[in-house]
């Protein structure tokens, strides 16, 4: 009797004595310390912006208390220094662009949102990572490699925003800048200012440090663990084109589909449950981002502003539309690789010379529809597909431009 109809006959249970199970065996200590060192490294990572992953199903009373201390705190520092830019906004909405104002106003929103979005999420992030962790060395232990070298890389690029910034911070304590000095920190503290230069300097510049940290550098900590996520996602959905094509039998490649379709879905389900929010706020934070810097660039007079002034909004666009991409790529590679599945079974089948024609018809089928389930969302609004970049990097440059002209008239 063929396998088709004792799936007819038995239902899928059939399946189960068949599908051989992923043995510990197939582990090696190497293998284990390297996914111990990635999740400690990205777990410590995020110690520097005030947000701490539970690796521990348990924690002492001290530690929660700590914790929350530490991470409530900060999200307490953004969001009164987001409610002064907001007001401070309000006041200046006859004096700036428009799309200037409209710009910042939605940046500085997904600015506090990410932050609030990654304290729900984070557990979800770390079952994912921890599973995905498991489930790609099991399936291909000798192929894997630590993320290690490539994370710090991103680490130390990390930095690049926070220090063009400070920069700017740091000159408004030279000699001559005490007026514009009193004016950053009115604006920053609510109209409250120190009248020792020196007072107001080191507390507005230890602030700013942490703001920034809050925004920027949490920002590209959460680029490095989508990248991370993604890139152990892919890698997962990839390792069946191996798989597959070490099959003898059409009935061999039938039950290996059966068995990695259940294992990928599973690892699809929980990183679109911890990471599909989390990448809309952080498309729109990044959006908004380069739309505020491409408002000011086409709207402020260049010729008479600093470098220091120029430079860093220049240094910010670059990362964005970097990070973007990157985020992107990453997420789009993980659609591509399951049409690359797709058209490896086709293949497979097509040279098979199996006499089962059913089997044959279920498995294109089968195959056929895999890539419209393995597809990276933005909490359900839309796809991250090839098609995704095309659309998206016309789109942003006609509103970046719609926004420029709209402060130009606002001006006028």
């Amino acid at each position: 009797m063929s396998l088709i109809a004792n799936l007819q006959k038995n239902g899928s249970s059939v399946f189960q004595n068949r599908i051989a199970p992923i043995t510990e065996n197939r582990w090696s200590l190497e293998t284990r310390k390297k996914l111990f060192t990635d999740r400690i490294f990205i777990t410590r990572m995020f110690y520097f912006v005030a947000l701490v992953f539970p690796l521990k199903p348990q924690e002492t009373s001290r530690n929660k208390l700590c914790r929350r201390l530490l991470e409530n705190g900060s999200t307490l520092l953004l969001s009164l220094y987001i409610i002064g830019d907001l007001k401070n906004l309000f006041y200046l909405v006859w004096k700036l662009p428009m799309g200037l104002i409209f710009s910042s106003l939605f940046t500085d929103i997904f600015s506090i949102t990410i932050r609030l979005t990654l304290l729900f999420k984070r557990q979800a992030i770390l079952s994912a990572m921890v599973h995905l962790q498991d489930t790609f060395p099991r399936l291909q232990p000798t192929k894997f490699v630590s993320q290690r070298l490539h994370m710090i890389i991103g680490l130390c690029g990390s930095c690049i925003i926070p220090i063009a910034f400070f920069w700017f911070t740091a000159d408004l304590c030279s000699q001559g800048s005490e007026a514009l000095l009193k004016v950053y920190v009115e604006d920053t503290f609510f109209g409250w200012s120190a009248e020792n230069k020196w007072v107001s300097c080191v507390i507005f510049v230890t602030v700013d440090l942490l703001v920034v940290n809050q925004q920027y550098i949490l920002f590209e900590f959460l680029l490095i663990l989508s990248w991370y996520l993604l890139n152990l996602l892919k890698q997962t959905v990839e390792s069946f084109v191996t798989e597959a094509v070490q099959e003898q039998d059409m009935e061999s490649l039938f039950e290996s589909y059966i068995r990695y379709s259940r294992i990928i879905s599973k690892c699809m389900s929980m990183v679109e449950e911890a990471l599909s929010m989390l990448l809309l706020v952080l498309y729109g934070f990044m959006v908004f981002s380069i739309f505020s810097v491409t408002t000011y660039l086409m709207t402020a007079d260049l010729s008479v502003l600093p470098a220091m002034m120029v430079v860093p909004k220049l240094i910010l666009f670059f990362v964005m539309m970097a990070g973007f991409y990157i985020v992107s790529f990453q997420a789009v590679a993980v659609h591509e690789v399951a049409i690359k599945v797709k058209h490896t079974i086709h293949e497979l089948v097509s040279v098979s010379d199996s006499s089962d024609f059913g089997m044959k018809c279920l498995l294109l089928t089968l195959a056929t529809d895999f890539p419209s389930k393995v597809v990276v969302t933005c909490w359900g609004l839309f796809s991250v597909k090839r098609s995704f970049l095309q659309k998206t990097a016309s789109g942003m440059f006609t509103y970046a431009i719609l926004l420029s002209q709209l402060g130009n008239q606002t001006r006028h």
